[in-house]
């Protein structure tokens, strides 16, 4: 038996205001969120997606897991949606979040939990208190949304490390994924096994070669596999002898990075029938997975290693290489404590969605395709206005922090 767990990554961060937006301000807290945040391009941007992707996908796999539900071996996926994506949701289309209500109540799909806001900050440091913090609170979010509080955690990017791991199983979880990387597969290793931490938590890899296939290859008509059929592809999985494999992608490939007329939504449509018609083959949840299956061997990956899903590189190089990017992200650790002085939510909201992934990707200066694809997700127009945008934003937190300390101090805060 090969198990077939399929995740669909959902996230939209909260993208920042031009300078000169908000400059010689002087917010009350209350007003920070709309001083640092641009609402109208978070909007315009979540609206567009959503008429692509997020609404005809979700309506498509609603369908189908309703018309699966009575079947022997049925239609079962996961879904690995951002605090902030169901912020935006709430604001944007609520109505969105009523079909994801739907889907939960089929008891067919699995909402892993996150970081709240799709955050960097499991690579703060050894205590990752904040991190810690931002999980539980994504965990009530999706509890409130689902009816059920998460198992199983997928971290922002699938950022991996030993620390990483043992914090996710002090905080219970049953297992956590990440990408299935070339040089953990030494020797027999596949990444269709289910694999433990040194610390003995599940681990789930991605494959990322057949998930890269539905998720970025199924388009380009130069690929030596278009098209891509669902019996073709669900052949490629009957010949796998291997305990499980991991497909996970960005759900915007489905409608907004790969077009309806591609074909996409019908080969996902067809996807279960063609899998049924395999004795060897079924569909599950990454929780469940974890728990009929064996562990074969350790993932073993040092603080120093960190792997991820993003590039070539699978590591932290996405958010962390340049200058520009490790100078905004030491700026933003050193917030952290002036941020609790002030005891105020809403700093602590504002710095946690400067925490988020996008913000430091946005920075980066690849070149080749990986330069491209980082240039295709930043709204900003260009690197230079990226890390503007960023580094003030930081800068004026920190002063309007200290500000809010000084009043807090000499007894001039309102009641």
């Amino acid at each position: 038996m090969t198990l077939i767990t399929i995740l669909f990554f959902a996230h939209q961060p909260e993208r920042l205001l031009p300078y000169d937006k908000r400059r010689n301000s002087r917010p009350t807290p209350q007003k920070l969120r709309s001083h640092f945040f641009d609402d109208t391009l978070n909007r315009d941007i979540f609206n567009k997606v959503a008429e692509k992707c997020y609404y005809p996908a979700t309506r498509m796999l609603l369908e189908m897991a309703e018309s699966q539900a009575d079947r022997k071996k049925p239609f079962r996926f996961s879904f690995a949606l951002s605090g902030t994506f169901i912020e935006q949701a709430r604001r944007y289309a609520p109505d969105l979040l009523d079909i994801h209500r739907r889907l939960a109540a089929t008891g067919l799909v699995e909402y892993t939990a996150e970081t709240h806001y799709h955050s960097l900050s499991s690579l703060f440091d050894s205590e990752k208190r904040d991190f810690q913090e931002q999980v539980s609170l994504h965990c009530e979010t999706i509890e409130q949304l689902t009816g059920r509080r998460p198992t199983f955690f997928r971290n922002t990017e699938c950022l991996y490390n030993n620390g990483i791991a043992a914090t996710v199983q002090k905080m219970g979880f049953e297992g956590i994924l990440t990408e299935g990387v070339d040089w953990l597969m030494q020797g027999w290793r596949s990444p269709d096994f289910v694999y433990q931490s040194v610390t003995g938590l599940p681990v789930l890899l991605r494959n990322y070669r057949l998930s890269d296939d539905i998720g970025y290859r199924f388009s380009n008509r130069s690929w030596e596999g278009w098209p891509l059929r669902a019996e073709t592809f669900v052949g490629w999985l009957a010949g796998n002898t291997d305990m499980n494999v991991t497909l996970a992608l960005d759900y915007e490939a489905l409608g907004e990075h790969m077009w309806a007329d591609t074909g996409i939504f019908d080969f996902l449509r067809q996807l279960p029938y063609e899998v049924e018609r395999h004795y060897q083959l079924e569909f599950t949840t990454p929780t469940e997975a974890v728990r009929r299956l064996p562990s074969m061997g350790t993932v073993d990956v040092s603080d120093y290693t960190t792997i991820s899903w993003a590039d070539q590189e699978r590591d932290t190089s996405a958010w962390l290489r340049n200058e520009m990017q490790q100078f905004c992200f030491e700026e933003l650790k050193l917030l952290e404590p002036l941020i609790r002085e002030t005891e105020d939510s809403y700093f602590l909201e504002c710095w946690r969605l400067m925490q988020t992934s996008d913000h430091y990707y946005y920075l980066s200066d690849k070149a080749m395709s990986d330069g491209d694809v980082h240039q295709y997700f930043s709204a900003y127009g260009s690197l230079v206005e990226s890390f503007i945008r960023l580094h003030t934003a930081l800068t004026d937190l920190r002063v309007a922090a200290e500000r809010h300390i000084e009043k807090k101090r000499a007894g001039q805060l309102p009641e």
